[in-house]
């Protein structure tokens, strides 16, 4: 089978689109176009930059290469367009949609997201397999979408990579003035971030019962970061590192010499609330119990698989985790090791091909 991929998502930065070419290479002859920083491979096109209208152009005559395409993967909301004008072209026979994101076009107030609502819906209906990136999320659409079939599901399973050039002493180094005795470590890596409820978080630190040290790492804007450094002088607090971006190989480094990882959304929207969250499963593979808010797939992975606790004010939940921290971690630990990229590539595989088996049963 001769599959081809669009996607605007970069090659090198975009976890989940490395992991669909993965999935999707398993399956057949696999060319896809996408952006790229530094990489170029031998069944790769790549986007040299600018605006949409530019991409849409070089997307399509990429496309228009390939006119024994059997299969037609479209990556999100910017792959539409000119991943149907090259079905249309071509007469691919299979069109796949992976829908990465979650929005309505009543839950979004700007134009351009209204138009890509518009311009999704119809191809959600038209797609012969269409993924979501969680359970909840596949039941929300299957309905709101009136699908005969489910959404398969696809969930942003990822752990951080080191590079080859990692250097241990110089890493420890960097954060041993953090490094406490005596102190539970506990990250968070939305920054200050007060639309994901740090200001929540840091004002609640201390009832933490346990001596903890908070590490908020991540970008965050001048007046969010000022609210948390005026929260920490109100509430005199000492244990709150704010250290903004971290490199993977410093952020890897530093969960790993931690021991709760923060994982929080708002719910606001349906994207948000029905959160598909990678920096979960980061957490997880590091071997690290979490403390989430309790949007409903977050609170699902806690309940179900006793991972951690969700809790919308935070503290509770760190006092819960660390008053039983061995019997957290080694279900962290256990999860890791039985739900991988590997197993959760493969299994996307496995319902792909049965899904196709089942709609085209001659093939």
């Amino acid at each position: 089978m001769n599959i081809l991929l669009i996607s605007y998502g970069d090659y090198d930065y975009d976890g989940r689109l490395r992991e669909l070419i993965n999935v999707f290479e398993r399956i057949g002859n696999l060319h896809f176009y996408s952006a790229s920083s530094e990489s170029k491979l031998e069944n790769q096109g790549i986007f040299p930059g600018g605006n949409y209208i530019r991409y849409m152009i070089e997307a399509v005559k990429y496309g228009l290469k390939f006119k024994d395409t059997d299969m037609i993967v479209l990556d999100n909301r910017k792959a539409i367009l000119p991943g149907r004008i090259i079905r249309w072209l071509t007469k691919t026979k299979i069109m796949v949609l992976d829908c990465r994101e979650l929005y309505f076009s009543n839950d979004v107030s700007k134009i351009s997201s209204k138009i890509g609502c518009y311009i999704e819906k119809p191809c959600i209906k038209k797609a012969d397999i269409v993924i979501s990136a969680n359970q909840e999320r596949a039941e929300i659409m299957q309905q709101r979408y009136h699908l005969a079939e489910q959404p398969l599901v696809f969930e942003n399973i990822r752990g951080l990579e080191s590079s080859q050039e990692i250097e241990e002493d110089i890493l420890g180094e960097k954060f041993e003035p953090y490094i406490k005795e005596g102190e539970y470590r506990i990250v968070a890596t939305a920054g200050c971030n007060m639309i994901r409820k740090n200001d929540v978080l840091v004002s609640n630190f201390d009832r933490v019962k346990e001596k903890c040290r908070l590490f908020l790492v991540g970008d965050s804007i001048p007046a969010d970061e000022k609210r948390i450094r005026d929260i920490m002088k109100e509430k005199g607090l000492t244990n709150v590192e704010i250290l903004g971006r971290l490199k993977q190989d410093e952020l890897k480094y530093l969960i790993n010499h931690s021991h709760v990882g923060i994982v929080n959304y708002n719910q606001d929207d349906f994207n948000n609330k029905y959160c598909a969250s990678g920096k979960l499963f980061e957490f997880i593979f590091e071997g690290i119990p979490v403390v989430t808010t309790t949007n409903p797939p977050l609170k699902r992975m806690c309940e179900v698989n006793g991972v951690g606790e969700a809790d919308d004010l935070y503290a509770e939940g760190i006092n819960k985790v660390l008053a039983n921290y061995e019997f957290y971690q080694e279900n962290a630990r256990d999860f890791a090791k039985v739900k991988t990229v590997e197993s959760n590539n493969e299994q996307l595989k496995n319902s792909i091909l049965s899904r196709l088996s089942s709609r085209y049963p001659t093939e």
